[in-house]
């Protein structure tokens, strides 16, 4: 969707959190490129209600690392997630 039709749809609350989370997946493609895959998963949707209901998640955003789980807007977390499957496993290997 156009920022536009994001930001008018959205209460302001929401439109803030998608801000931020735009921002950081943005940050994710710049800081490590084609090594990770972000996918996001609308919760209202088919899909998403689905894979809240497989992976008991009743709060959002919610987030899985290589099968390890945060909820939470501490984007930071989910960094520390990442960087430590990059770690575990670098590319190659």
């Amino acid at each position: 969707m156009h920022r536009e039709q994001i930001q008018s749809a959205l209460p302001d609350d929401l439109a803030e959190e998608w801000h931020a989370l735009s921002e950081w997946v943005l940050g994710v493609a710049q800081r490590y490129g084609s090594r990770v895959t972000v996918r996001l998963v609308d919760v209202a949707s088919l899909e998403g209600f689905f894979k809240s209901l497989f992976r008991r998640f009743n709060r959002y955003p919610a987030f899985v690392v290589n099968g390890k789980k945060y909820v939470g807007s501490d984007f930071s977390r989910v960094d520390d997630l990442i960087s430590e499957r990059l770690t575990a496993h670098p590319v190659g290997s």
